[in-house]
């Protein structure tokens, strides 16, 4: 199985400003193919668009990524982690003539998990902004905010809030009618680069306009070795590891540590 050399130690500088940064040339032709391929054969199961998720939990390509790629070292180094746990996978394909756009979120509030979680969203096409790039508000993962978890509709539109009388959250401003208040950015990616960001990162993914060019991604969240389980936050039950209590490192069979300096 190849392992990914990439060096990243140069970023943790900015990931610690910013929440958010690009690697460019992340994964070599091994995993881009494998991945291509496993990402193809999962959609075979014509699930809705957030349905593709926790892959990693059967043997396979995904699992063997997830485990045994190195993956979890960028991810240290970004981070500047001593240890790095698998939180879960998933994966967001917009095909040709998705125009609808994914809103405006952070995801850590969905998830029962205190401290630093990053995501490293891996990019199988070319990406930019006709196709479905990704949109960050840089240094938001510093506001301190823990904007309200939401429930959406099939292509990802607001459809209601979730834990609405829940003190530790707020709701999100309307951060797509205030563009102009803000510092946005977006990078086009080339297959194999990855964009790693903070998981209380304002985001969002611009829809795929075009008719020819497909816009495959796969993410995977990692916890870094601050982060603890909380199961009084979070609104995903799949995410619960009964074996785990308030304030445990993010360590066990569920979440198992993938990277270890």
């Amino acid at each position: 199985m190849e392992v990914l050399t990439r060096d990243a130690r140069h970023l943790a500088d900015r990931y610690a400003r910013d929440g958010v940064v690009k690697v460019e040339d992340a994964l070599n032709s091994y995993w881009l193919e494998r991945l291509r391929d496993a990402v193809d054969e999962e959609l075979k199961r014509g699930e809705r668009y957030f349905a593709y998720r926790n892959m990693r939990m059967r043997p396979g390509t995904f699992q063997d990524f997830c485990l045994g790629s190195g993956i979890g070292r960028i991810v240290a180094e970004i981070g500047e982690s001593s240890w790095v746990s698998l939180v879960f996978d998933t994966m967001f394909v917009k095909e040709p003539g998705t125009r609808t756009r994914t809103g405006w979120h952070t995801d850590q509030p969905y998830w029962p998990i205190e401290g630093p979680i990053m995501t490293a969203w891996i990019a199988l096409d070319p990406v930019n902004a006709d196709n479905g790039a990704l949109e960050f508000i840089p240094g938001s993962h510093a506001w301190g905010k823990k904007f309200r978890p939401f429930r959406t509709d099939q292509n990802g539109a607001f459809v209601e809030y979730l834990r609405a009388d829940d003190p530790q959250y707020c709701d999100m401003p309307d951060f797509e009618a205030e563009r102009q208040k803000y510092d946005i950015e977006h990078w086009d990616l080339e297959p194999g680069d990855l964009v790693a960001f903070d998981g209380f990162m304002v985001h969002a993914a611009m829809g795929n306009s075009t008719s020819t060019r497909r816009r495959r991604g796969y993410a995977i969240r990692f916890a870094l070795d601050r982060a603890s389980y909380n199961p009084e936050q979070g609104v995903i039950d799949w995410l619960e590891d009964k074996s785990m209590s308030k304030g445990d490192p993010l360590k066990s069979d569920f979440f198992p540590v993938v990277y270890s300096r």
